[in-house]
């Protein structure tokens, strides 16, 4: 009862309409990325092992116990691509605990689609819920085989409609071959219709499962009426309170499995309209040793994946002296780490890596192979290739508008005043010691995602002579053996002012 407690003790709304109200609970997740093994995470918890499906798991059986006809169970996107246990299997481990776990639907997020279509329909297959995107539209107008727009669900009574919406930057945050037949519309033009129809189809509630980031949830909130709840991924927010824009209310639970998001609802019986809902305490946190008990079949069924990858990805492979720590909008010692690997790799004069790329941090000490797959997911390829200064300067020029996917470098200095417009906000860049010559020719190491114009990065489009080495895990490996211990350090190669 103490969660129903949680519930009934924060409720915002009218209390008098509480005799023919019935309780929801939308239990969510998002932004797994591949994370069904505890691990420890500094920023999270410096003693204690986060996540684990075994551990999350029991969260979600004691949720739905607690509302055991009230209670729906959603994920909103990019479950699969991040570790070692679900990238060397394509997600199968995560596809078989979301099935024992009897998830309702799941939006379709952009890193659905690393490994392609055909993986991807795999997964469609496997699933005991369907995938859902009401804003893709492939060749001839139809949507994305084996997805829905949305699907109708019925709890306790009130009938509700689950519409799923990606970001439309998936035709350049997923490597742009694998979507480049599909269209990524606006879910605000397209969500009205999709409000209408499932309105027309008896829904009484509307939940919107969105892979778009807690700003365009936002503004999808402010620009469309009819949207009760929109459960949120692909920003990795941890939301501990609710937010409401107008009459909408917006939830989302942080990554990698650390929270199930928990939130309670009343719904008049006969308006089908929400009379109160949970303010605060809405994330549980999946903390090992915090935990009453870890689901014994789940810890079975991660375990069983487990055994069979344990010694190859056991293998150590260098150690750090320091934390590798990124930083989603400056130099980081990790990123400067992996661009020196490239740049050393490849016998360029400059190496560039995108930060987003970058997707763990790791603690001193030994490093396994397991942390590289966990550091470096993508199966991205080192690629060296000549470009000319002012091209090298063109993406220097994007990366200071990226805010989150900034360019890791190294070989180079740079120096931003974001208080200058776009296009203008590099002040000053030094390749190798002098001052970058946009005339001049310098081979740069990237890897292929940026090469074929990854999150906009499209001057990589112009190099020439290009030649591809090896997987940029292996390339990290082979500096991290060469090199170890390693330490490596901010050194002000990207400078960063207003």
């Amino acid at each position: 009862m103490a969660c129903l407690c949680v519930f009934f003790c924060t409720w915002s709304g009218d209390a008098t309409a509480a005799s023919r109200t019935v309780p929801l609970t939308i239990l969510h997740m998002n932004d797994l990325h591949g994370h069904i093994l505890p691990y420890l995470d500094k920023t999270i918890r410096e003693d204690k092992m986060v996540s684990g499906a075994a551990n999350f798991a029991a969260v979600i059986q004691r949720e739905r116990a607690a509302n055991p006809e009230g209670t729906i169970l959603l994920s909103a996107g990019d479950m699969f691509q991040g570790t070692p246990i679900s990238n060397v299997f394509k997600g199968e481990p995560v596809i078989e605990i979301m099935n024992a776990l009897r998830f309702d639907a799941m939006a379709l997020g952009n890193h659905e689609f690393d490994w392609g279509r055909e993986t991807l329909g795999k997964l469609r297959t496997a699933a005991q819920f369907p995938f859902l995107a009401a804003n893709i539209v492939a060749p001839g107008g139809a949507g994305l085989e084996g997805t829905k727009p949305y699907v109708l669900l019925k709890r306790g009574g009130i009938d509700l409609a689950v519409i799923g919406v990606i970001t439309p930057e998936t035709r350049y945050s997923t490597k742009p071959a694998h979507v480049a037949d599909l269209s990524f519309l606006d879910p605000v033009s397209v969500m009205p219709e999709m409000i209408g129809r499932v309105r027309v189809e008896g829904a009484g509630l509307v939940i919107v499962l969105s892979h778009l980031g807690l700003d365009a949830d936002q503004e999808l909130a402010r620009k469309v009426t009819g949207i009760d709840v929109i459960v949120g991924g692909h920003s990795h927010t941890a939301m501990t309170e609710p937010l409401r824009v107008d009459d909408t209310i917006i939830v989302q639970a942080g990554y990698y499995g650390i929270y199930v998001g928990a939130l309670g609802l009343e719904v008049d019986s006969e308006t089908r309209r929400i009379t109160r809902y949970t303010t605060r305490d809405v994330l549980r946190p999946v903390v090992v040793d915090e935990q009453a008990h870890a689901d014994p079949a789940i810890a079975s069924l991660v375990d069983r994946y487990a055994q069979k990858i344990k010694a190859e990805f056991a293998r150590v492979v260098g150690r750090a002296e320091v934390d590798l720590i990124r930083q989603p909008m400056a130099e980081s010692n990790v990123g400067n780490l992996i661009a020196d690997a490239m740049r050393e790799a490849g016998g360029a004069d400059i190496g560039l890596q995108n930060g987003g790329g970058i997707r763990a941090d790791l603690p001193a000490g030994d490093i396994t192979l397991e942390h590289l797959y966990t550091l470096l997911p993508f199966d991205n390829i080192l690629v060296t290739m000549t470009l000319k200064g002012q091209h090298v300067l063109q993406l220097l020029e994007t990366s200071g508008e990226q805010h989150t996917r900034i360019l890791q470098i190294s070989g180079l200095s740079v120096e931003y005043d974001l208080d200058r417009p776009a296009g203008s906000r590099v002040v000053q860049a030094v390749a190798n010691g002098e001052p970058l010559k946009p005339d001049a020719s310098y081979r740069v190491a990237t890897n292929d995602f940026l090469v074929a114009g990854g999150d906009r990065f499209t001057a990589f489009r112009e190099g020439t002579d290009l030649v591809y080495g090896d997987p940029l895990r292996d390339v990290v490996a082979d500096y991290l053996r060469k090199h170890s211990p390693v330490k490596p350090a901010i050194e002000k190669r990207i400078v960063i002012r207003n």
